[in-house]
């Protein structure tokens, strides 16, 4: 059997609770079940070690992640290209077992930097899907997310922050007072402009990257 129909062959079988139980170890899409939902996910297999679940991954604007408020709770995009696998998915798998989060971005000349949080945690709908949990910073392009720790997610239809921050930073995302990261603004190679998908500390403003991922991974002792 060939490597990539094993990879079919497992993906479309098994259901798994996490991609740490994905058998091949290959990245590809598998099917997440969470208690009785279940649903599809793209397990990264090699960087960091692998067994990462992708929930937000952005390479080249074909997707418009200026959505409403039931679009981020489901989610958008396709597991093959630009996607955002959805509030309530990540409130399912991360309100009962503990995950960490990764961050990967990168400019539009090439240079990749990373985040790595020790916790993610997000809140439930009632909850307006907070920023629960946040832990302890790590990587190479400095912490521009800690202040979004506690914050409750917005979006052009549902704003829960002080400045209209969802329409003026063109995404949903967790916010208050507006944010120096905003992964899921638009996509631009444009400088000083908050509304693009920015990361202040990648380098120091608001700079368009071209190329974000965010995984997270249970953390097993």
């Amino acid at each position: 059997m060939m490597r990539n129909e094993l990879k079919n062959l497992t993906s479309s079988v098994l259901r798994l609770s996490s991609c740490r139980q994905a058998p091949s170890k290959l990245s590809g899409k598998y099917v997440i079940q969470v208690n009785e939902t279940k649903f599809d996910v793209f397990c990264e297999q090699t960087n960091f070690g692998g067994d990462w679940i992708v929930i937000q991954h952005r390479f080249d604007g074909s997707v418009d992640f200026y959505r409403n408020w039931t679009e981020y709770r489901n989610g958008f995009g396709n597991l093959d290209g630009e996607f955002w696998l959805g509030l309530e998915h990540l409130y399912q798998l991360t309100k009962n077992r503990p995950h960490e989060l990764i961050v990967e971005l990168k400019d539009f000349d090439g240079n990749y930097k990373y985040a790595r949080y020790a916790e993610f945690e997000v809140g439930g709908e009632s909850e307006v899907y907070v920023l629960k949990k946040l832990g302890k910073y790590a990587g190479t392009v400095g912490d521009s997310f800690a202040g979004n720790k506690g914050r409750k997610f917005s979006t052009y239809d549902r704003d829960h922050t002080l400045r209209k921050c969802a329409v003026k930073q063109y995404s949903g995302w967790w916010q208050k007072n507006c944010s120096n990261a905003n992964l899921n603004g638009r996509y631009e190679k444009k400088d000083g402009d908050m509304s693009s998908m920015i990361w202040w500390d990648f380098k120091g403003g608001n700079h368009g990257l071209a190329f974000s991922r965010m995984m997270i991974r249970e953390i097993v002792d």
